[in-house]
């Protein structure tokens, strides 16, 4: 790897140029996001783990999730049909997932 500002041969774990201090740039590879698994979520499912897995997915509160669906379920419906397709559909995650700590900072 090779400083973009002076040139200077670097060293695949150099995060500062040696030679003039600029910040190395990653290779694209280095930002990317792995995505997200759409799946049910069976260790916080109350019903199917599909508002669960939403959740997960969209990496929002579960609680809200889940008050959004009934709320659209008690006013249009349409959601009730999409549950039990969705429950169908989405594969299960039986996988515990570690829960991050929060450092409270």
């Amino acid at each position: 790897m090779f400083c973009t500002s002076c040139g200077n041969r670097m060293l695949d774990q150099d995060r500062f140029c040696a030679a003039c201090g600029k910040a190395a740039t990653l290779p694209a590879a280095a930002y990317q996001i792995p995505p997200r698994p759409f799946e049910r979520d069976m260790f916080r499912k109350k019903i199917g783990g599909v508002c669960a897995g939403v959740a997960n997915y969209l990496n929002l509160d579960v609680t809200l999730v889940r008050l959004g669906y009934v709320l659209l379920v008690l006013f249009t419906g349409v959601p009730l049909l999409l549950y039990f397709v969705a429950w169908i559909v989405m594969p299960r995650n039986d996988e515990r997932l570690p829960i991050p700590l929060h450092s409270g900072q």
